[in-house]
């Protein structure tokens, strides 16, 4: 109850890519989901507005909610990320923090995602969400391993990742054209932060910084 569909094109073409011109290549719409009236178990997807072209689905977050923080980052000479990040005050001492992370174009694909922390935060209800691979979308013909990235919580700094590239590179890579959600609640405020993405594929750089919000580091 009370939320809000939109769904994403993203058109791919060689000359986009000769000209460095791909990060223009999605376009997205609102649409309301239906129930079928034949089939209960059938939902149709009606769209309701007009095709935003030219622009990302994530970024319609920020544009119907301020307090959303969108930042790009630019794999040098490669692809486009797009962070979005909101937190709530939950009214007991304690913040909810979700991000939300598109690989809009990069090939070498995201393999780990870091976000500073104070000594002495407590963390609850950490998660993650990504998609379901199936039908041999993996290298060779094989399916990509879709488990889901574990979190680990050290001092100073909570971290999920994917196995890395020279161990498996059909592990569950955050691939181009596909979003992650990355969760927890805390009970220290946002304040500006910067986190890391650490890359799939070899190559330099291995990572890239974004500036973000997130717990207040002292």
């Amino acid at each position: 109850t009370g939320a809000v569909y939109f769904v994403q094109g993203h058109y791919v073409h060689p000359d986009d890519a000769f000209w460095s011109n791909g990060n223009n290549n999605a376009s997205y719409a609102r649409i309301t989901i239906v129930q079928s009236t034949t089939d209960p178990n059938r939902y149709n997807g009606l769209s309701v507005g007009p095709t935003q072209q030219m622009q990302s689905a994530i970024r319609t977050w920020k544009d119907n909610d301020p307090s959303v923080v969108e930042t790009d980052a630019q794999v040098p000479g490669e692809g486009l990320f797009i962070l979005s990040a909101k937190v709530t005050d939950l009214g007991t001492g304690c913040f909810h923090y979700e991000y939300a992370l598109q690989n809009l174009n990069s090939d070498r694909s995201g393999a780990s995602f870091t976000i500073p922390l104070p000594v002495g935060v407590t963390l609850d209800n950490i998660d993650f969400h990504d998609v379901d691979y199936h039908d041999g979308d993996g290298a060779g013909g094989q399916n990509r391993d879709g488990t889901d990235w574990p979190a680990t919580v050290q001092v100073g700094k909570i971290t999920w990742a994917t196995t890395p590239y020279d161990i498996d590179p059909n592990a569950n890579a955050l691939r181009w054209s596909t979003l992650y959600n990355f969760r927890f609640d805390a009970n220290i405020g946002p304040a500006d932060t910067t986190v890391t993405l650490g890359l799939f594929k070899p190559g330099s750089p291995s990572e890239v910084t974004i500036p973000t919000t997130g717990p207040r580091v002292d």
